[in-house]
């Protein structure tokens, strides 16, 4: 299996563009309630597509290296991680920091106690701590950066146990999701769960991680069909995704569906490539974590657009579309200028060669 999978890739970027829609979808009226100009049915649904692809790349990546671990070995794939999540993370977090400070987030800096400062800086506001987080959006990957502490256990069960224990640890990832689900804890859904003051947002991520180990170890199976079947599957899937979030009233059956989707994308076949491996969208998915972190930055103003030009479709709508340019722009120097730069000095100044030069 090739190392860079396109589909997959791309999928991550087609997935950032729909949560940046999903956000910016709703707008609170002067007169109370509020106005959908982009509605996307269990949109929040995404971040548990985010997580199974994650699952399933660590499998690709790590799967060979965790099978003989060891501590050091740990602590350099954990370096790698805080290298890839926490350089964007903390720089595009001063800008939210200041956005508050300049009274343009409705909240203000003394909402924070110590702890929470310490919890945001560590990057631990999705792990059921009690932390009110700086970028609100950012408790996913928290939470994924939770998961990676528990990857030697979810491989161990998932990858190198027999296929009966990996089939219970895929029932208990999916037990798991539906404790999620009736917890009561959802805002804009029964799944959309991503408070702090509960473990339950952890408890959603290590479960789409299992998932996603899971699949990759199962979806050897799609290889027995015809390019035809699979470029069929792909298709069929994606309808039936597009149906449920239009008639479905429950989340669970689209989660499902993220399953197979994975599964499919990941043999990288033609119809798979041509919606997902583009140029276009294979770039957008390369930036898509920078996507994802700085776009509700830019959700107010476009509100505060829309109120002072009389609250009109015509005026949110390209308020927004100009946000989503800005987005776009500011993503791509993120990914230059920090994520990757910020990867190469972390990996650089603590990893095992640095190390084992100064010694």
């Amino acid at each position: 299996m090739a190392a860079d999978i396109r589909a997959l890739t791309g999928v991550r970027g087609v997935a950032a563009v729909i949560i940046v829609v999903y956000h910016f979808g709703d707008v609170q009226l002067s007169t109370g309630g509020t106005a959908s100009y982009f509605r996307i049915p269990f949109g929040y649904l995404i971040v548990d597509l985010f997580f199974m692809l994650s699952g399933f790349v660590m499998a690709l990546t790590y799967r060979d290296a965790f099978e003989d671990l060891t501590l050091s070995k740990f602590a350099t794939f954990m370096l790698k991680r805080v290298a890839r999540l926490y350089p964007a993370y903390f720089v595009i977090g001063l800008f939210y920091i200041a956005k508050i400070a300049a009274g343009l987030s409705g909240e203000n800096l003394e909402m924070y106690s110590a702890w929470d400062w310490m919890g945001n800086l560590l990057m631990m506001t999705g792990w059921g701590l009690y932390i009110f987080p700086v970028i609100g959006v950012a408790w996913a990957a928290s939470a994924e950066m939770g998961s990676y502490l528990l990857l030697p256990i979810l491989m161990a069960f998932t990858l190198r146990k027999s296929t009966p224990t990996c089939a219970i640890a895929v029932l208990a990832a999916l037990l798991a999701i539906y404790a999620v689900s009736i917890s009561g804890r959802g805002s804009s859904g029964p799944l959309d769960v991503v408070n702090g003051n509960s473990f339950y947002p952890l408890l959603r991520a290590v479960a789409g991680f299992a998932l996603g180990l899971a699949i990759f170890r199962f979806a050897g199976v799609i290889d027995r069909l015809s390019m035809a079947m699979q470029d069929a599957l792909v298709i069929g899937i994606l309808i039936a995704i597009v149906a449920i979030g239009s008639f479905s009233v429950s989340d669970l059956p689209m989660y499902l569906l993220f399953i197979p989707l994975v599964a499919v994308l990941s043999r990288d076949g033609r119809i798979a490539q041509a919606l997902f491996g583009n140029a276009l969208v294979y770039r957008l998915g390369i930036i898509s974590y920078s996507i994802y972190l700085i776009h509700p930055l830019f959700v107010s103003f476009a509100v505060r657009t829309w109120r002072h030009f009389g609250e009109t479709e015509l005026v949110y709508i390209a308020a927004a579309f100009i946000c989503f340019a800005i987005i776009w722009g500011l993503s791509e120097l993120s990914y230059r200028f920090v994520e990757m730069p910020g990867r190469k000095a972390i990996v650089g100044w603590f990893g095992p060669d640095r190390t084992r030069a100064a010694g």
